[in-house]
């Protein structure tokens, strides 16, 4: 089956917070598949799709170094998987900031 995405993901395994426009509160998220145009996540609470958010996180770019990012995006999708809920969100647009070699993604 081919497959539908726009650009390769890069399968890793983080921790970073997430946060609504609506709430004060952080939620602990599980980061994985990143690639250009999103992130997939698990939380341990459910998300309406269409819900504008705020992920923070924390990477090494291709030098090793550390970087803290702050990424606005929006929730595609969220599904139950198990006691968590396995969500897609789509980012507002790459910071540059975040130096991943094309190649990778």
């Amino acid at each position: 089956m081919k497959s539908k995405r726009k650009s390769r993901r890069l399968t890793i395994v983080g921790i970073g917070f997430l946060r609504t426009n609506s709430e004060n509160k952080s939620h602990e998220i599980y980061l994985t598949n990143f690639s250009k145009g999103g992130v997939g996540i698990y939380l341990h609470k459910p998300m309406k799709a269409g819900t504008r958010i705020l992920i923070t996180f924390t990477y090494r770019d291709t030098e090793g170094e550390r970087r803290f990012e702050d990424q606005p995006g929006m929730i595609v999708w969220c599904s139950r998987c198990g006691s968590v809920y396995a969500t897609g969100i789509r980012f507002d647009h790459l910071p540059h900031s975040m130096n991943i070699p094309s190649s990778t993604l």
